[in-house]
């Protein structure tokens, strides 16, 4: 991952980063949690242990690099409803492994981007969802 960018916040100091079905958010570094929750203008409410929104927000996208692809992830693919007004923001923070990787792009990354496996390669890659 090169570079994370929400709205007026952008970080391009590059981290290891892996894709995994079997997560639930996208997971990052504390620090890089705070400033895209403050940049989508999303607040820490500890009954939920998330950052929340207001049901009527409209942050930016989450746009991420990974090499030299970009891959946009829309507010409707980052967010969840937790009340009647509130959104909980699929972004947490996570403690990293100090072998392993600082992201983990969970279900809002893989609602957007389906994975393709070429294991004979070695390689991986992400196409577009046809979701609506």
């Amino acid at each position: 991952l090169t570079s994370v960018s929400l709205g007026t916040y952008s970080n391009t100091k590059g981290w290891e980063v892996i894709s995994d079905t079997g997560t639930s958010l996208i997971g990052a570094p504390s620090d890089i949690v705070e400033k895209v929750a403050a940049a989508a203008g999303a607040k820490f409410e500890k009954a939920y242990g998330l950052y929340t929104l207001a049901c009527n927000a409209q942050p930016a996208d989450l746009k991420l690099k990974i090499g030299a692809q970009s891959y946009d992830i829309t507010y409707k693919n980052m967010v969840v409803p937790v009340s009647f007004q509130k959104l909980a923001d699929e972004i947490d923070s996570m403690s990293v492994v100090i072998s392993g990787p600082s992201w983990i792009l969970g279900d809002p990354f893989i609602r957007q981007y389906c994975q393709i496996y070429d294991v004979g390669n070695k390689r991986m890659g992400f196409a577009k969802s046809n979701q609506k």
